[in-house]
């Protein structure tokens, strides 16, 4: 029998799940209700973002030990609504600029997060799964969410052909794990040390990874973030290279965390370098802003799982330290993009999303041409901003473990990810425009990289209010 404190526990996802039904009948019965389901929408997020908050500082399980509620899982949760909130803002006239305002995409965006939280807080394999899989067909939907534009189309398949064929690993490898373990469940899987070290087990867990990895980005399944990143709607994009990206780092890594062997050290080590050269090196020849970033989002997951590679406490902080900074300076740089993309209906590309479209933009269009700058310099780790905290901490803490030789060429990465990140800042401040366009900045977006270029400089500034927070929630 349900009770009724697991309902209030799990508040965030069904106040999320609730509204998305509800917003699909709403946009059905009502044609021109765009902006009433927006307010819905974002009141909506708003609210489960405020009841996770209330649940910082828990320590429970619910439904029967499927859903952990604890500080952990909450604050990868609210990170990830954070992100979609910041999306959220930004699609309102992105949507209605590209002549793709259809009432559906409110509460995909609103089912895709229910899948987030759902994987982010699973206390069980199969709720992994489906909140995996929830999100994931959210994710197929908007990617090609364009549906007159071929390079949405393909890039919304790209995305469901491997997806799926990823999805067939992920449930090989529970399958392997429950016939080692003899069940789903985190407490059993995590009750005998003997156990997992257990060829059968290494091999289930490592197919389990895989699942995720392809979601993260990193080496050898990144090959789909460039194309699928440059063909979904700009905004969608932003979407799924921070929540979707956090949401999955928030499941897999405290898994990987709490197994506590060193089985895992060298291949992570291994996967970890690959990506950051990958995504480093390929970014310095891309002349397209989609992606640079995405080539940019993959050396970030690269980075991710050095901190992955120290296997402690302190790295699961710094990997949340960084993600929040991730979500202020990757998502800025989306939103960015978005407002310069001129609409491009009955053309075949996006308009105005080429490095050389951003020549002389500090004359034409200074507020943007600052607030990009400010993100880019922060995603390439300048102080004082919060990409350079983001680094350190999860530098520190690998080197804090003796894992200097990763920490050290990790470091050579991000040394090299200043040159393409500050190749857009020259054309943007030292060339002359093509074009004296001024170009029109709606009030959602507006507030989205206001509110994300501040965030940056106080966290960067402060990156203490980050910790300390964790340690009053921890009192």
């Amino acid at each position: 029998m349900i009770k009724l404190q697991d309902l209030l526990n799990i508040s965030p996802i069904i106040i999320l799940a609730l509204m998305a039904i509800l917003l699909l009948f709403v946009g059905v019965i009502f044609k021109k209700s765009q902006r009433f389901v927006f307010t819905l929408t974002l009141l909506s997020v708003i609210i489960s973002i405020y009841f996770l908050y209330r649940n910082l500082g828990k320590d429970l399980f619910a439904f029967g030990d499927f859903i952990a509620i604890n500080v952990n899982n909450s604050i990868f949760a609210i990170i990830t609504l954070i992100a979609v909130l910041m999306s959220l803002l930004a699609s309102y006239f992105y949507i209605i600029k590209q002549e793709i305002n259809y009432p559906e995409f409110y509460p995909l965006l609103l089912f895709s997060a229910v899948g987030m939280l759902v994987m982010v807080q699973a206390n069980d394999l199969i709720t992994v799964f489906i909140g995996l899989e929830f999100m994931s067909i959210c994710f197929y939907i908007l990617t090609g969410f364009y549906r007159t534009k071929i390079v949405s189309n393909e890039a919304s398949l790209k995305y469901f052909f491997f997806g799926a064929f990823m999805t067939g690993f992920l449930l090989l490898g529970m399958a392997l794990i429950f016939g080692s373990t003899g069940s789903t469940k985190y407490q059993v899987i995590f009750s005998d040390l003997s156990v997992i070290k257990q060829p059968i087990f290494v091999l289930g867990s490592i197919l389990f990874f895989a699942g995720f990895f392809f979601k993260i980005g990193l080496f050898p399944f990144h090959f789909w973030v460039p194309d699928v990143y440059e063909g979904a709607p700009t905004t969608v994009t932003g979407l799924m290279s921070t929540s979707g990206k956090i949401a999955a780092v928030g499941t897999i890594v405290p898994f990987i965390i709490r197994l506590n062997v060193n089985t895992y050290e060298s291949l992570i080590s291994i996967i970890a370098l690959v990506t950051m050269l990958i995504g480093n090196v390929l970014a310095l020849t891309q002349t397209n802003m989609k992606r640079l970033l995405a080539y940019s989002s993959i050396a970030s997951a690269g980075y991710i799982f050095v901190a992955v590679c120290a296997n402690t406490d302190l790295a699961l902080k710094s990997i949340a330290y960084y993600l929040l900074a991730y979500v202020l300076m990757q998502l800025g740089a989306f939103i960015v993009v978005s407002i310069l993309e001129k609409p491009s209906a009955g053309s075949k590309e996006y308009l105005n999303v080429n490095i050389e479209d951003y020549k002389g933009l500090i004359k034409t269009n200074p507020y943007l041409a600052i607030m990009l700058s400010i993100f880019l310099l922060s995603l390439s780790g300048i102080p004082p901003l919060a990409g350079f905290w983001g680094k350190y901490y999860i530098f520190y803490a690998a080197i804090k473990e003796n894992l200097i030789t990763i920490s050290v060429i990790a470091i050579i990465f991000s040394v090299i990810s200043v040159y393409y990140y500050l190749k857009v800042v020259v054309y943007m401040w030292f060339y002359e425009p093509d074009s004296k366009e001024v170009i029109h900045i709606d009030t959602f977006s507006s507030i989205a990289i206001f509110i994300s270029a501040i965030l940056t400089f106080i966290i960067g500034i402060y990156p203490e209010i980050f910790f300390t927070f964790f340690k009053i929630i921890l009192k």
